[in-house]
């Protein structure tokens, strides 16, 4: 049965773990070990259990020997056989009763041998000592946990056979028996579970890790939640809080090279080489850049997976208890973790894969999104962020409701009109010292303004909804003294000022051109929340999870001469008695750009129109 290998190296584990330099070295003439070649037998146990009765520290002789012995135990422990390692086990438990703070050299040396992937034999006596030792002396309870908490992100370099980068059968086998030693010093020592979450997050393997560690790591963290439901929250806190750190570190550029590369072979996108034996590794010239977006890609899958498996029963009905306990779970940490992160790319789709699952959680998170925009008590930050939010869901999810949509859209446009006729008339100067003061307000006029651009075929699509729409009081928005149009984002503007145009709902080219726009993209960026966070899903491994299915892709939006040819076979009814001069709809429209797609895409993008 395969074993874990440790080279022989002074820099051994044990050295970050052990702050003794007396385990490093070897001292004095009767070291075990003096003639060259010879292999040590921990042959008997009352010579074990004599040498640590009779040691004293102050002793320079049994210091010696017993530095030796710790020397001896660490660099042979991966090169003695099963057999031989269950009898230094089992000397090593049988002298538990002494094994106090003067010997917890000995006792970290014995819990730092590779045990998991040994024989059966040799894991339950491993178990064995470290509940014994553990339950007889609680100090020694952290470094055991820490020592099982390190094999979880462990990657076998000899794996071939590695799915999506899940662990092997073997590496598996390995991690359920740390998961049941876990288990079972947590239910011996149960105040050892309030060591539990701050190990876990000290042993997180670093953003710059492999992959493949960071995933074996998570896979595991799922894990302990099987057993102890009631960290579930804690333990997703942690992932997602670690995730956000790899997210906000992937460049624009390496998601637009991952978009133009969505149509190759997912090994074509992250670069891969194949060794001599045939495994695949990761290739030299890998850039950081793509480690993370392959870390949060394969990871991003595990956790869908897992969401997956929580909420529903093996024949794919959803579980309703169990997710809507899941979800406000994960509502507190999107609110603590994912809200105040700005410019995240893709974790946020974590709560957006959630709510897929039923409307009704659609519908909440709307309206938790909707309160938080106004809620005074929250910072102006959060309140801006969550009307980007709010638009970005509404325009991007096809599971909303087209009753959400339109409550929703009611909402915002009340604020807005309301906010209006408390504070217009206090205005005197329109500059840029307005986004400092309002900015949660033209944030909210920015998220009205997308979301009537990106589904005005929706709302516009009958009388009655046209009705709807003019109920809304948009041109009491447009032409306030605020000016939205001259502060929020141009391109949302330019295409918000386009649509109104052609339904004839309110005419915002004279507001524009009566006055010169801010324009410095400083000033904007540091006052007005201009981000839209579920831009296209681009992760390669991950994205078939999102896309098509749970997303409204751009290409499902009609060019503007696609809906000018649209708006024309309206039959006339339908715009009959709107208090809007025929004058407008002749008059000329702005410089005709692809505005979603440069949002989405950036510069690049082709012209629609």
């Amino acid at each position: 049965m395969a074993s874990f290998q440790t080279p022989k190296s002074a820099k051994y584990n044990l050295n970050n773990s052990i702050n003794s330099p007396s385990i490093l070295k070897k001292f004095g003439k009767q070291t075990l070990n003096n003639a060259p070649g010879r292999r040590v037998c921990f042959d008997l146990f009352n010579n074990l259990k004599l040498l640590l009765v009779n040691y004293d520290s102050n002793n320079k002789d049994d210091l010696i020997e017993y530095n030796n012995l710790i020397c001896d135990i660490r660099d042979l422990a991966t090169e003695i056989n099963d057999n031989e390692l269950i009898k230094l086990l089992r000397d090593a438990r049988n002298c538990v009763n002494i094994l106090n703070e003067n010997l917890t050299l000995f006792v970290k040396v014995i819990l730092i041998l590779k045990w998991m992937n040994r024989s059966d034999d040799v894991v339950k006596e491993y178990r064995l000592f470290l509940l014994n030792v553990c339950t007889a002396y609680s100090y020694h309870t952290q470094f055991a946990m820490e020592q099982l908490v390190t094999c979880f992100s462990h990657v076998d370099s000899a794996v071939c056979d590695r799915v999506n980068g899940m662990p092997s059968q073997e590496e598996e086998r390995g991690f359920l028996n740390v998961h049941a030693t876990l288990e079972a010093l947590l239910k011996a020592i149960p105040l050892a579970k309030d060591l539990l979450i701050p190990i876990l997050k000290k042993k997180f393997p670093y953003k710059t890790n492999s992959s493949y560690s960071h995933l074996h790591y998570i896979h595991n963290l799922l894990y302990i939640i099987e057993y102890e439901p009631s960290l579930r929250k804690n333990i997703l806190s942690l992932i997602i809080n670690k995730l956000v750190e790899i997210d906000v570190h992937i460049p624009k550029d390496e998601l637009d090279r991952l978009e133009t590369n969505i149509n190759f072979d997912i090994e074509d996108i992250f670069s891969m080489d194949v060794d001599d034996g045939g495994c695949i590794r990761v290739g030299p010239n890998k850039t950081e850049e793509e480690n993370f977006s392959n870390t949060l890609d394969i990871c991003l899958k595990r956790i869908f997976i897992y969401m997956k498996t929580v909420c529903h029963n093996s024949n794919g009905s959803l579980l309703w208890d169990s997710t809507k306990l899941f979800y406000h779970d994960l509502l507190s940490i999107f609110e603590s973790e994912i809200l105040p992160t700005y410019n995240s790319s893709h974790i946020q789709y974590v709560i957006y894969y959630l709510l897929s699952f039923k409307t009704t959680l659609a519908e909440n998170f709307s309206n938790w999104l909707l309160k938080k925009c106004c809620d005074v008590s929250s910072p102006s930050t959060l309140r801006q962020a969550a009307a980007g939010y709010l638009a970005s869901f509404l325009c991007r999810a096809p599971f909303i409701t087209y009753n959400v949509l339109k409550n929703t859209l009611f909402e915002i446009s009340t604020w807005c009109n309301e906010y209006i006729n408390s504070v217009d008339k206090s205005v005197k100067v329109v500059d840029e010292e307005l986004l400092r003061w309002h900015a949660v307000f033209y944030s909210m006029c920015q998220a009205l303004f997308y979301i009537i651009s990106f589904r005005h075929q929706d709302l516009m699509d009958n009388k009655k909804n046209l009705r709807f729409m003019e109920n809304l009081n948009l041109s009491n928005i447009v032409t306030c003294r605020l000016s939205p149009l001259r502060l929020c984002c141009s391109k949302v503007v330019d295409r918000f000022a386009h649509i109104t145009k052609m339904y004839q709902l309110t005419y915002c080219y004279v507001v524009m051109d009566g006055h010169i726009r801010v324009t410095d993209q400083s000033i904007k960026d540091e006052w007005l929340y201009s981000y839209f966070p579920f831009d296209p899903y681009v992760l390669p491994r991950s994205k078939n999870m999102i896309i098509p299915d749970l997303y409204r892709d751009i290409d499902s939006i009609r060019s503007c001469k696609e809906e000018e040819r649209y708006i024309n076979k309206i039959p006339s009814s339908l715009s009959e008695n709107m208090d809007i001069s025929p004058s407008m709809v002749l008059s000329p429209s702005p410089a005709k750009t692809d505005w979603l797609g440069q949002f989405a895409y950036g510069n690049n993008a082709q012209i629609l129109f």
